[in-house]
Parts: C-alpha cells; sequence; structure tokens
C-alpha cells in the first residue's frame, strides 16, 4: 500500500526556500530545482499547493508543469503566508499531550509533574484499550517547552515545582484594530497574527499600496537577529546555496523603501568596514559570542549611515556629486517636490530661474543610478568627482539609448 502523503513539516527552511522560489522567480518546473531529489520536489509543491491553494497558478511548458505563486497584493487584507508557519510537524504523543494539558491546566489551578501524570493516567489513558502510556520524562519534556513558548509558567514551592496557565491576552477593539495594521506592516507580524486568530478577529478594513508579503518567510531570520543586537552577540549566518557558516556581528536591520527587501548590516571582522546580508537568502542564524565593542560599531555606523543610500558602499569613499537640473518651476513644480521627498539627505538648490542643483555626499553612487536616470532630458550637468564612474555612467546612457533608437550612438551624441 503506497505511503500516503504528508502535509507536515519538520524543516521550515525547507518550505521557505521553495515558496521563495515558486513567488520571486516565477514558474518552476521539476527539472530547475537540482538540489533535491524529484521526489522531495514533489512533496514540497504539493505542501505548497496545500498551503496556498487559491494563489498557486499553473502552466503547461513544454513536457511538463509549472508552478508559481500569484499573490495581488491589493486585493487582499491578510498576508496568506501566515499559513505556511502553522504546518508544523508533530507525533502521536504531541497531539494527545496538548490537547490534555489545556484541559488539566484550567485558570489558577497548579500541579506537579507526579499530578499531572496521575490525573493523565486516571481520567485519559483509562479510556484507551491498547496499552498507551505516556511516560514521565516525555510529560517533563513538554511541560518545559510550553513554559519556554509561554503557554505555561513555572514555580517552586519547596522542592517541588509547580506548573500553571499563563493568562490570556484579552484586546480591546482598537488595540485589535492596531494589530490588524501593524501585523502586516511591522517586523515579526505572525505574532500579531496569532494573537488576532485567538481573538477570532482576523477581518480587516485595511488594504495595502506597498505590500511585500514576503516578509512573512523572513520572520524566524528577523527574530534571532534582533535576539543577538539586543545580547551585543556575533552570530553564525547559514546561507543559502554556501556550505559554510558566516560568522558576523549583526548591528542595525535596514528595510528598502523602494525594493521591499530587509538587510542585516554588520562587521565580519573586527577592525573591518561594514557588510550587508539579505534577510531572504540568509536560511539559519545561530547565536554565537559575546561582542566586546558593540558599543563603539554602533556609534560608528550611525556616523556612517548619514552618507548612505542604499544597501551598499562604493570602495568606502564618501563621493560629493552635484547634479544640475534644469526644471520648469511652474509646470514642473511636482519635480522639486519629488526632489525633496526622494533626494534622502541631498539637498536642492536654486541657483537662477528654473536651474537648480542637487548635491549630496554618499558612499553608494551606483546605487544612486536608478534615480538619476529618472531626471534625463533635465539633467544639464553631472559633477562626482569621479571620472571612472562619470564616464559609465554616460555609457549606460548610450546603451540605453541604441536599444530605441539608431545602432553607432556614442557617448558624447547624447
Amino acid at each position: 500500500m503506497a505511503k500516503s502523503f504528508n502535509e507536515l513539516i519538520k524543516n521550515f527552511a525547507v518550505i521557505r526556500n521553495y515558496v521563495r522560489e515558486f513567488y520571486v522567480y516565477g514558474f518552476k518546473q521539476r527539472e530547475d530545482f537540482t538540489e533535491k531529489s524529484g521526489r522531495s520536489y514533489d512533496n514540497v509543491r504539493r505542501r505548497v499547493e496545500s498551503y496556498l491553494r487559491e494563489y498557486v497558478d499553473v502552466e503547461q511548458q513544454g513536457s511538463g508543469k509549472a508552478l508559481r505563486l500569484f499573490i495581488d497584493p491589493n486585493g487582499i487584507t491578510e498576508n496568506p503566508m501566515f499559513a505556511v508557519w502553522q504546518a508544523k510537524s508533530f507525533t502521536k504523543n504531541d497531539v494527545f499531550l496538548h490537547f490534555v494539558l489545556m484541559d488539566i491546566f484550567q485558570m489558577n489551578e497548579a500541579y506537579s509533574v507526579n499530578q499531572v501524570l496521575a490525573r493523565i493516567d486516571a481520567d485519559y489513558l483509562s479510556c484507551f484499550a491498547d496499552g498507551f502510556l505516556i511516560e514521565a520524562l516525555t510529560l517533563r519534556k513538554k511541560l518545559a517547552e510550553y513554559v519556554e513558548l509561554g503557554v505555561l509558567q513555572r514555580e517552586s514551592r519547596g522542592r517541588e515545582v509547580y506548573f500553571s496557565r499563563v493568562a490570556g491576552v484579552v484586546l480591546a477593539d482598537r488595540a485589535k484594530m492596531a494589530l490588524q495594521f501593524f501585523k502586516e506592516m511591522a517586523p515579526l507580524g505572525v505574532l500579531g497574527h496569532y494573537l488576532l486568530q485567538q481573538e477570532r478577529a482576523l477581518d480587516s478594513v485595511f488594504s495595502y499600496k506597498h505590500y511585500f508579503v514576503m516578509h512573512v518567510l523572513e520572520e524566524q531570520v528577523c527574530l534571532d537577529l534582533l535576539e543577538a543586537i539586543r545580547a551585543e552577540r556575533w552570530v553564525l549566518l547559514s546561507l543559502y546555496g554556501r556550505e559554510r557558516a558566516v560568522r558576523f556581528m549583526p548591528v542595525k536591520l535596514l528595510v528598502s523603501a523602494q525594493s521591499g527587501r530587509r538587510y542585516v548590516v554588520g562587521k565580519s571582522k573586527r577592525g573591518q568596514f561594514f557588510a550587508f546580508h539579505r534577510l531572504d537568502q540568509i536560511e539559519f542564524v545561530e547565536l554565537d559570542e559575546v561582542a566586546t565593542d558593540f558599543e563603539v560599531d554602533v556609534a560608528h555606523f550611525d556616523e556612517v549611515r548619514k552618507f548612505m543610500w542604499s544597501a551598499g558602499f562604493d570602495r568606502r569613499v564618501v563621493h560629493e556629486l552635484r547634479v544640475t537640473l534644469c526644471i520648469d518651476e511652474v509646470r514642473e513644480s511636482y519635480m522639486l517636490e519629488r526632489i525633496r521627498n526622494e533626494g534622502r539627505h541631498g539637498t536642492l538648490t536654486r541657483v537662477t530661474a528654473n536651474r537648480f542643483v542637487y548635491a549630496i555626499a554618499t558612499y553608494d553612487l551606483n546605487g544612486m543610478k536608478p534615480f538619476l536616470r529618472t531626471f534625463i532630458g533635465r539633467i544639464e550637468k553631472i559633477d562626482a568627482q569621479d571620472d571612472a564612474w562619470e564616464r559609465q555612467f554616460y555609457a549606460e546612457l548610450a546603451d540605453m539609448y541604441r536599444l530605441y533608437f539608431e545602432e553607432g550612438t556614442m557617448v558624447g551624441d547624447i
């Protein structure tokens, strides 16, 4: 008889990686996944379909089917990827003990391990005729697990340890509405989802224009990094596609307002300059030794971030960039407002009528290119004090021009 399919998972990192691939990179066939066997792909694909069935899009490509996840942020008020967190694998003992312990530990009642074990034997196991037993060691581990999860609390009474139920959170209507918003927009939103699920208050009135559903898959990584920052400790980062873990000292977590990607910034070695890692490329985070110079590095980064444009550093040198722009002050006043809003720490100065200078000091000239390209046709002059970067910028414009217009266009023709 064939083994029945089990949609539950033991290792969240596995399903997280597949969901990320299907959602970010689009249609995927069985042969596109080379790290695992074809059977592993089939199992994970069926799990993804069971969790996110209404968002799965299948297309026939050649000899096989390709699968992708399509989630329209404008059409949902609840992130569907929360469901992926609710499929953890469990044993027969896990299921039995969960419901029995929730039944035993009513509010304001405390029991020792032996008392709980005696009640299980007398009130529950006596109903089974198959000799099913719960050992004391299994019960102790489950009680300790629930204490760590915050479901139960432990207190000592003389030589005996007693356990009792932690009071549930009761949310006011205004608190529910706040959670409905912040669970979709703030880090660790899955916690807000669990709280609202207990209150049966998941229906929300909010919809979002810029909505990054992928953040949900990084919640454990985010939590572990925040814990490391609070404890001022080094970590070992296990990255997808790399065999060796990377030793890293996290300093800050940053979110890109352009792409929605989340980054951790820190140092790989003492004395080195800062580096970035994307959270969606981190598989696991393991806490390591205490960082002795943490406060010094935090202060250093606070100075460095004044000159950051994006998650990158251009040769670790601060460049003084000046861009002269020709903008009609009357007809294109919206452009001036946009520069003030999106120009970050740069300044916009009026030189003469319809002529302005945007000036900024930054590490990341390359990261500014997409922003500067939006002003093509209005740029009169660029001075970056970096001839190589300026030549490259104009060469890229020439390449783009050739795609749309005539061949043989030179940099000087622009």
